[in-house]
Parts: structure tokens; sequence; C-alpha cells
């Protein structure tokens, strides 16, 4: 089930009905609202008008000899696996239908690996669809947007999420305090429902920033070694941090208890600026991981 962003679906199954589907699309947005699930919807609408669920196109769609996903692996995508992509594209469809691609995180994609696009978007043959995913349409080649059709996905709102949740089983109250800690990303929300420890972490990280706002910066630096290298813990964690920072800038700005007293104001959005640009240069570049990291420890 899809949650949110009822507009730009209907848009999507306008083009459908329509068929105007072009060869290639751009589905940007925030991380975790749902955009590979939106993808994945979309190229089974393509293969059932319906969306029955009940066809073999609705229930092999993963297994789909007309449909691949590429996914990062350790943070890159090669350009060899773009290679294959190509081949299997070019290859009539299996179905008379449509030969699909999903490229899942594609602003990973090196120069060289996006430029391997660039003759298949130029000249297009067949009934082929490539739809690139990204949280960063920006690291896009602007050759690939100016061949591209971009459909900009939104985050949620507070009583999108609370609703989705009670669905699933969630009490209200548990379900409106998820709803204020995953930022407008359903993803998080349903990972926070779904595991308690998930909660624990978010909270445990809480306690982290907190204490070493006023540590030592010995202390800073063995919390950086603990974490090591592992860039999807680090991300999540000035995730966290960020989410917690901002509801801190709020109460100080209404004057209410924060959590955080040695933090003037300034400092605390001074904090928030440093911590983006730490986690947009993990996540966009093979930087070591640690040393981008302490450099924010050290500004904390």
């Amino acid at each position: 089930m899809i949650v949110g962003n009822k507009k730009k679906i209907e848009i999507l199954k306008q083009i459908i009905r329509n068929d105007n589907v072009p060869h290639a699309m751009i589905f940007s947005g925030p991380e975790m609202i749902g955009k590979k699930k939106i993808a994945i919807d979309f190229i089974k609408n393509i293969f059932c008008k319906e969306l029955c669920g009940e066809c073999y196109f609705c229930k092999s769609i993963d297994c789909n000899p007309d449909m691949n996903i590429i996914s990062p692996v350790e943070g890159n995508i090669e350009i060899e696996e773009i290679r294959k992509a190509k081949e299997r594209l070019s290859l009539k469809s299996y179905h008379n239908k449509i030969k699909a691609l999903i490229i899942d995180d594609s602003h990973l994609m090196r120069k060289d690996a996006q430029n391997a696009f660039l003759k298949m978007l130029e000249e297009p043959k067949g009934d082929t669809l490539i739809i690139f995913i990204t949280s960063f349409p920006e690291m896009i080649l602007k050759t690939i947007k100016s061949r591209a059709q971009e459909v900009k996905f939104s985050l949620l709102g507070k009583e999108e999420i609370e609703n989705h949740l009670v669905s699933l089983g969630s009490s209200l109250q548990k379900a409106q305090e998820i709803s204020l800690i995953s930022s407008g990303q359903i993803g998080k929300a349903i990972n926070f429902f779904k595991d308690n420890d998930k909660m624990d972490f978010f909270n445990k990280s809480i306690e982290d920033i907190i204490s070493l706002s006023t540590s030592s910066m010995s202390k800073r630096f063995q919390y950086a070694e603990k974490l090591k290298d592992d860039k999807m813990k680090i991300i999540e964690i000035l995730d966290i941090w960020e989410r917690f920072l901002r509801r801190e800038i709020l109460l100080k700005v209404f004057n209410y208890k924060s959590s955080m007293n040695n933090y003037s104001l300034a400092k605390t959005k001074e904090v928030i600026d440093e911590l983006e640009k730490i986690k947009y240069i993990i996540e966009s570049s093979n930087v070591n991981k640690r040393i981008a990291f302490e450099s924010l420890l050290i500004k904390l």
C-alpha cells in the first residue's frame, strides 16, 4: 500500500491512461517516502491497467524478465552494472510489453556510469522505460535530466502517517509519538512501529548527542571510533540528531524547556548547518566516513 503523494500518483496513472509513458523518468524527493514502491507500482500499472493484484504481472513483477532493478553496492553503482542493464533493455520484450529498468539511489552512479545512458536516451529503441530514483537530483547529469521527465515527491503530513500506523494496528498515542520523530518519512515511521529496537536506537542517539555536547574531545573521538566506517549507521544517527536539533530550535524560539541548555539558538543553527553538510558529503561521495563524522563531533 502506498501512502501519500496522491496527486503525483494520479498524474502517473494519467500518463498510462493517455498512453504517453516517456522513455526516461526521474523520481526525486526525500528518502524513505516510498519513491521505489511508487516506481514499481507504476510499472505494474503499465503491465496491468487495473492493478488487480491477482494476475501474473501483478504477482511476478519482482521476477519479471522485462523488469530490472539496480541498487547500490557499498555506496556505488558501477558502470558494469549499467552495461548489463543496457544489454537486457536491448532485448525484445518477453511479454510484448515494455522493458523497464529502475535505478535506485541513482545519484550514486559515477559520471562514467551516467554517461553510459546518454546514447540510449538520445536514440531510444522500442518500448523501454528507465526510472532514476534519487534524493539528490542535482547530482544527476544535466544531459540526463534534460532527456527525462521528472516527478517530484514530497514528505508526508503528520496526520497521514498517524492514520496509516493506526491502520497497521498501532494505538493512536504511539502513532502520534512516531509521527513526531519520523519527519514525514513513512518508511521510517513504519520501521519505528515494527521494530522496537529502532525506537531504542533513536532514544539512545539523542542521549548521545546531549552527552557529547559537553564531553571532552577524546570522548568524542572514542564515539566515532566505535562506529568505524559504518555509513548507514552514521547517516541514521545524523538524521536523528538533525530532527532532534530542529525540535530544540522550536523549543528555544518559544521559550519552552530545552534538553540542551548549553546551546544558544545561534549555536544550534550552526550545528544543524554543519550536520547537513557532513551528511551530504557522506551520502554522496566516497570520503572517509569516520573523518567526516569526527569533523562534526569537534564542532558540537
